[in-house]
């Protein structure tokens, strides 16, 4: 089995091939002009789609490979909640409860007695109390004069909401301070030659500069009745999960654009050191592999293996539906609709990023989300005149701050 440094080399290999063959093509696609392979332009681009299937064959097996142990413990994590689930659903069981449902009377004896209002009854410091005692309704006789058939109510019909979100691309790590700072390596200075006999050696140097990164709070919160939310079973699990996509949707734009001025955070795309590559008379996968270049270092910075491309929806429909001179697809027939992926990396669309610029980037290991607190909902009646209204404020809310460790491994292309 090849390992991971021999599938990086094949894919630089294969995908300097292919950038060959788009440069020669030119930004009309005009496969006449293309020497580097043979045939019809039908065939050529054929060709073009097996490379680029290649390309994403490997590119499959180099994240299998990278991200092996980390799957393999999320994996294990989630199998063993659902396994605990599971197993409260199936056997449903109670020590509290009889077979019927009902308390048993020593379970019974227990809830009474350590009711609270009922001690306070017992002290004599309370007149009345209520005790929910959890049993079956029985009848003897039913009949439609006392039960009417409900209305039919169907489930929620949720509105279009988009899932995506970048921060999984990240290293993902947790603080418990509300700063974060780490020393970046930005300057050496390489003074290493050879030295004669009985030579003065060279003196080389090391700089270091002092990041700090602020944690900043992400939140928002739904007013409800009590009434509503102990009426409507479902409507407390829909709030509680519109508030957490909601937070997950603003940490998407502020890990992208944030502008650093508080209380936002600094996003990929204004970072200082951040590589920057226009798309000019190029096809736009041209100028992401130029992109993608860059972040190897072939500028003299960077030196890392990008790892994914983010892009505005819109224009990966523009890439995704290129086509040559004489109107053949290159990304392959529209009825075998593959991964999003180009030069084997994969495409991660967001409606959060800025439209006609691409981000490519080794977000792995270079930059990381790093988590005071994760998302937190709470309720609360402590709001305003909440408590006397019977209202409840339902909060969402997260801390975090975005570290980002090596700029020059993240590149903008521009113009796409």
């Amino acid at each position: 089995m090849p390992s991971l440094t021999d599938i990086r080399e094949e894919l630089a290999a294969k995908r300097r091939d292919l950038h060959i063959i788009f440069q020669e093509a030119g930004p009309d696609m005009d496969m006449s002009k293309v020497t580097s392979i043979y045939g019809t332009s039908e065939e050529k681009a054929a060709e073009i789609r097996r490379r680029n299937d290649e390309l994403t064959n490997l590119g499959q097996e180099h994240d299998r490979l990278a991200l092996l142990d980390m799957i393999s413990k999320q994996n294990e994590s989630e199998h063993k909640r659902l396994n605990e689930s599971a197993t409260a659903l199936a056997t449903g069981y109670d020590p509290g409860k009889s077979a019927s449902g009902m308390l048993s009377p020593k379970h019974l004896r227990e809830l009474i007695a350590g009711n609270r209002g009922y001690k306070q009854f017992r002290e004599g410091t309370l007149r009345t109390v209520v005790i929910d005692v959890p049993v079956q309704d029985v009848k003897t006789l039913v009949t439609l004069s006392t039960i009417n058939r409900p209305n039919e109510r169907r489930d929620l019909v949720a509105m279009a909401l988009e899932q995506r979100t970048i921060g999984d691309l990240m290293l993902q790590g947790t603080t418990d301070a509300n700063t974060l700072e780490y020393y970046e390596e930005t300057t050496f200075t390489n003074a290493a030659a050879p030295v004669a006999e009985g030579g003065t050696k060279q003196e080389s140097a090391l700089g270091f500069t002092l990041r700090q990164e602020s944690v900043r709070k992400i939140a928002h919160f739904i007013p409800a009745t009590k009434e509503a939310l102990d009426d409507v079973s479902f409507l407390e699990s829909t709030i509680r999960g519109r508030l957490a996509f909601g937070v997950q949707r603003a940490e998407e734009a502020q890990l992208l654009s944030g502008t650093g001025s508080a209380p936002q955070l600094l996003g990929l795309m204004n970072r200082s050191g951040l590589q920057t590559q226009a798309k000019g008379a190029d096809p736009v996968p041209d100028a992401i592999y130029k992109g993608m270049q860059l972040v190897r270092g072939s500028a003299g910075a960077g030196f890392a293996e990008p790892t994914d491309v983010v892009m505005h929806p819109n224009d990966w429909t523009d890439v995704k539906l290129l086509r040559t001179a004489d109107g053949i697809y290159i990304w392959g027939n529209p009825s075998d609709e593959g991964p999003d992926r180009i030069w084997g990396l994969p495409v991660r669309q967001t409606t959060a990023m800025t439209q006609n610029t691409a981000l490519v980037g080794a977000f792995r290991p270079h930059a990381e989300v790093i988590r005071r607190e994760g998302i937190q909902i709470t309720l609360s009646t402590e709001h305003s005149t909440f408590f006397i209204e019977n209202k409840v404020a339902i909060l969402a809310e997260e801390r975090l701050a975005l570290a980002v460790y090596r700029a020059s491994a993240f590149c903008t292309v521009t113009g796409v």
